[in-house]
């Protein structure tokens, strides 16, 4: 079985780094591993799926007893945050947690618990104690803030080892004997490895960790960095639309990559799909595996069927939108606005948006897509002289928006 596991996480690039001998962990399929997850927010990102996607290749191949711990305490600790903000987030992550995760018996389990009841004692004597602050310092966090000249705390490097304890507690307590983590999360398994080691050098543990995801620009998703553009898994963070965008707007190099990360198909069918993908790289043929692959595991086969009808209206078949459109305003941002037309059913299209800032945040920028026909309506059909006729509005109702390539909007008439 190791063989099959090797052989399919190789290809799709899945090992970052790991433990020697790990394969020991992977002969009997009853052995428990963790995964941890920062509860700092009330739902998760693009980045955190990789780790649930592997927890779930994990359990095809017959690894079932899996522990995910939620990093109450040591959040806590190292940031500013409200007990009762917390509780709140860890209630929406329990939900998405339990959606998107194949194996309905995992345990999900808060280290806040165990933590609270640390001997500080017992834990500076040991633990604290037995560690160099070198080894320490390769943490990346720790490296970023050394980096950025960002001021070290004495929590920075408490954090690092109470991730460590964590390990040491699920080894104790279920007898756990693997941890995997993002690329960043190394040192921290290592610490907690040897934790173990200190209290017991016959325990054999294990860890292994898996490439941090990348968008378009290289960048880390992050909750923390506000300059990255997060995609949530929560549609009112994220739109379905702009969700599916994401996907289908992923350079060849980045979507081939998410590909193997994620797909559920075997090698030869992967293989396949990428081979005739680069055949014709218009089609996009991985990128709309991509997001089938994604809106279904998140949002089900329902939404997956609109979100493609949508799409399809609105980039290939714009004669489909005037049948669809209520299907497409359940996707698209959704303006309501108020006029009347003149005696020739005649209405200045600036008019009717210029106290709204969501479509153009001033008239120049609204000249500019104007003179470089920018804005199309129902049909394709750029505006002429800022003019719009009566017979354009869909249904005497909407008014369909295309600025520029990919923004949509759908101008709902109040009546």
């Amino acid at each position: 079985m190791f063989k099959t596991l090797l052989k399919e996480f190789k290809f799709r690039k899945l090992f970052n780094n790991y433990t020697k001998n790990i394969i020991f962990f992977f002969k009997k399929k009853k052995n428990t591993f963790y995964f941890g997850i920062d509860p700092t927010f009330h739902t998760l990102h693009l980045g955190h799926l990789l780790g649930l996607s592997i927890i779930n290749k994990l359990y095809y191949l017959g690894y079932k007893n899996v522990i995910i711990v939620l990093g109450v305490g040591t959040t806590l600790i190292n940031r500013n945050y409200n007990i009762k903000v917390i509780n709140k987030n860890i209630k929406y992550l329990k939900k998405i947690l339990k959606k998107l995760i194949y194996n309905k018996n995992i345990k999900i389990i808060n280290n806040y618990k165990w933590l609270k009841k640390i001997n500080l004692l017992k834990f500076i004597t040991n633990i604290l104690n037995k560690f160099s602050i070198y080894p320490i310092l390769k943490n990346q966090l720790i490296k970023t803030k050394i980096k950025n000249n960002i001021p070290l705390k004495l929590t920075d490097i408490i954090y690092h080892l109470l991730q460590g304890y964590d390990y040491f507690y699920l080894n104790k307590k279920f007898k756990c004997l693997l941890q995997i983590g993002g690329a960043d999360q190394w040192y921290n398994i290592i610490t907690g490895i040897k934790i173990i080691k200190l209290n017991n050098k016959y325990n054999t543990v294990h860890g292994f960790t898996y490439p941090l995801l990348l968008n378009n620009k290289g960048e880390k998703f992050s909750k923390s960095n506000k300059k990255v553009n997060n995609i949530w898994i929560n549609p009112k963070l994220t739109s379905i639309y702009n969700f599916s965008q994401y996907f289908i707007n992923l350079s060849d190099e980045i979507a081939i990559k998410y590909f193997k990360y994620f797909s559920n198909l075997n090698i030869l069918k992967i293989k396949f799909i990428i081979k005739n993908h680069l055949k014709n790289k218009k089609s996009k043929l991985i990128q709309y595996n991509l997001l089938k692959f994604f809106i279904i595991w998140i949002y089900g086969k329902k939404i997956y069927k609109e979100i493609i009808k949508v799409l399809d209206c609105l980039f290939y078949s714009k004669t489909k939108i005037k049948n669809n459109i209520y299907l497409i305003k359940k996707y698209i941002p959704n303006i309501y606005i108020k006029f009347t037309f003149n005696k020739n059913n005649k209405i200045n299209f600036y008019d009717i948006i210029k106290y709204n800032k969501v479509i153009f945040k001033s008239y120049s920028e609204y000249k500019r897509y104007i003179n470089n026909s920018g804005i199309l309506l129902i049909n394709g059909t750029p505006i002429k002289n800022n003019i719009i006729e009566k017979n354009k509005i869909i249904n005497n109702k909407y008014i369909f928006i295309q600025k520029g390539k990919k923004k949509y909007f759908l101008l709902i008439i109040k009546r």
